[in-house]
């Protein structure tokens, strides 16, 4: 993660937009994530390229959680996902992305050491709203915001 992190932002953020793009697929699918996390997630350093593996918990969505909980990192895990009986959906999988966006463009674990724009943190804070109406409603609202916030950047 630190070597990743270490990349020039041009580079960390076409791996972003990999996995953005690759979760638009998902959303097409009619699937929402389960157990997305930075382990899903391998970087190729000497290709430049982002590749996703291990996605063999996602589901066809919505779906109600029968559980106590989601199997995955509480880092990057939606608050619905430790609550028997709560709706999983695309904005379940909006807050994970959310995350996964917010951790891969620090510099560090704490969160402390954010490398992007304000811009791009005020989409990730609307994408991790703790309340999943207050989220954007989708991957694609999702992808479309960032892609507007990284434009006001550039």
């Amino acid at each position: 993660m630190a070597r990743f992190r270490a990349q020039p932002l041009a580079q960390i953020n076409i791996a972003l937009e990999a996995l953005l793009n690759a979760h638009l697929a998902v959303e097409d699918a009619g699937y929402v994530a389960v157990d997305l996390y930075d382990g899903c997630m391998l970087y190729d350093f000497d290709q430049q390229r982002m590749m996703l593996c291990d996605l063999d918990e996602y589901r066809p969505g919505p779906f109600t959680l029968e559980g106590d909980r989601l199997p995955g990192s509480s880092r990057y895990m939606a608050p619905e996902e430790f609550v028997r009986g709560s709706l999983i959906d695309i904005r379940t999988t909006v807050f994970n992305l959310g995350r996964a966006l917010r951790l891969l463009l620090d510099a560090g674990d704490e969160e402390t050491q954010w490398r992007g724009t304000p811009a791009q943190l005020a989409v990730i804070v609307q994408a991790t709203a703790r309340e999943p109406e207050n989220r954007l409603p989708s991957v694609s609202a999702l992808v479309d915001a960032w892609q507007a916030a990284g434009e006001q950047a550039g």
